[in-house]
């Protein structure tokens, strides 16, 4: 049992990849080459998906429909039948 927990064993962080060292550096070579361009491909296609967020349309709408609540709200309120008991008898 104490076997499985010794300092030397390949757990978690621990456990490197099979293969020379000159062979990982040129994987790495190619996925940071392949990584680079995604990056910044991946953000201006973020950019140009919510390109009218940038802008202020959606702000634009959400004050839209924050005034028409309001608006609503307000109808509602004054079409409210006020009821008051008189105690005066």
């Amino acid at each position: 049992m104490a076997e499985n927990y010794n300092l030397g064993s390949k757990f978690g962080l621990n456990v490197s990849p099979k293969g020379n060292k000159l062979q990982s550096a040129e994987t790495k070579k190619v996925e940071t080459e392949n990584i680079v361009p995604n990056l910044f491909d991946s953000m201006t296609g973020y950019v140009a998906k919510y390109e009218n967020v940038f802008n202020g349309e959606v702000a634009e709408e959400i004050n839209m429909y924050s005034r028409q609540a309001m608006i609503v709200g307000m109808n509602l309120k004054a079409a409210e039948q006020k009821r008051s008991f008189d105690m005066n008898i």
